[in-house]
């Protein structure tokens, strides 16, 4: 074997070796994580689940391309034992290998943004369900609990409570999205004053479903 060969198979597997380091640790970095991550004491960031999730996905497609570039590496260092010429041009070599780097990096880019769009869905279902069983939990469910829902899913979903819809039917409604099985029985606490609803009494039942998460 010559040493041109020699060092060319030597680089590929060092360099095969990086990226598996790399994508062992972003790998680390699931939905799940991103969504307690993204979680604050009393909220949760939306930004950061999507800069996280989008940093998962070029880490994961970046290491995809590596891992195609040493095979095509490997391929040609060991199988292809003598050199011959598949164009007679230069240019036209040059400019046919450059047509199918675009055409690999428009693909990418797409799964790119699929994988992105991706773990951002799964970040936001983790933390929505974290949020809807924590409330499940109260009892009674207080008007404020109910609010406190409906935020966090019009937040991450887009789902909001009809105006003529009640607390019973959206948690339904809520509970098949997040695919979550209801409790037997749920309590209600009827609205008593328009003061439950005011963000100081919402982020007072914020807190409490906090420290009841917490034990």
């Amino acid at each position: 074997m010559l040493i041109d060969r020699f060092v060319n198979i030597l680089s590929a597997i060092l360099s095969l070796m990086g990226v598996t380091f790399v994508l062992k640790g972003i790998l680390r970095l699931s939905p799940d994580l991103i969504a307690k991550i993204s979680q604050t004491h009393l909220d949760f960031n939306l930004l950061q689940i999507q800069n996280l999730a989008s940093q998962k996905a070029d880490f994961v497609s970046g290491a995809a391309l590596v891992l195609i570039a040493f095979l095509i590496q490997m391929f040609a260092v060991l199988f292809v034992r003598e050199p011959f010429p598949i164009f007679e041009d230069y240019w036209s070599a040059a400019g046919v290998a450059f047509a199918v780097s675009v055409v690999i990096a428009i693909v990418f880019f797409g799964v790119n943004r699929g994988m992105s769009k991706h773990y951002q869905e799964q970040a936001k279902f983790t933390l929505a369900k974290s949020y809807f069983q924590t409330v499940l939990n109260q009892d009674p469910i207080l008007p404020q609990h109910l609010k406190i829902a409906e935020e966090v899913a019009l937040s991450l979903f887009g789902m909001g409570k009809q105006p003529d819809e009640s607390g019973r039917a959206y948690f339904t409604r809520l509970a098949k999205k997040l695919e979550i099985s209801l409790p037997g029985e749920l309590h209600f606490e009827e609205e008593r004053s328009s003061d439950s609803e005011t963000p100081q009494y919402v982020d007072l039942a914020r807190h409490q479903m906090v420290r009841s998460q917490g034990r």
